[in-house]
């Protein structure tokens, strides 16, 4: 019976982290609801863990009442570890949560299934880094309003 236990805890702790593991689009949802329900109207990026062994962290930045930029380290259960806010005078840009969602179907559509991150620029520029189910890593360039890529690299070759 002990071995049967011991066996059992073993098992688990070796696969605990693999269900944790972040960085597969709804993982990448996930950030975007949590974004959301945290007040964020404007995503400028969001990472998630793409370590083997990682665990489930993810940071978000955005704005949040037009005049505060956020950034946030999230743990695997969706627990604030760290905000920072900064006033800002530049007033809000980025993407809605509606339109991040977009652009990582988008990505999925592409091949990517597993999202390091996705960030946007001021000049409108989005860029989505993964992986596909191969393990090949993908970047793919985006211009905001338009879900047709301007650049896909895999592993370095376009």
């Amino acid at each position: 019976m002990k071995t049967l236990i011991a066996t059992a805890l073993t098992a688990s702790l070796v696969t605990a982290p693999l269900a944790f593991a972040s960085g597969t689009v709804d993982d990448a949802k996930r950030a975007i609801q949590i974004g959301s329900d945290y007040g964020i109207s404007h995503f400028h990026s969001i990472e998630l863990e793409d370590d083997r062994d990682d665990d489930g962290r993810m940071e978000i930045e955005g704005w949040v009442d037009g005049q505060w930029y956020v950034e946030l380290d999230i743990d695997s259960d969706g627990t604030i570890q760290k905000e920072e806010r900064r006033k800002r005078n530049d007033g809000p840009w980025g993407l809605t949560a509606a339109d991040v969602e977009k652009y990582i179907d988008a990505s999925a559509k592409q091949g990517i299934n597993r999202i390091e991150d996705i960030k946007i620029n001021a000049k409108g520029e989005i860029e989505v880094e993964g992986d596909n189910a191969e393990g090949q890593e993908l970047e793919i360039d985006y211009h905001a309003g338009s879900m047709e890529p301007t650049r896909v690299d895999k592993d370095g070759w376009m």
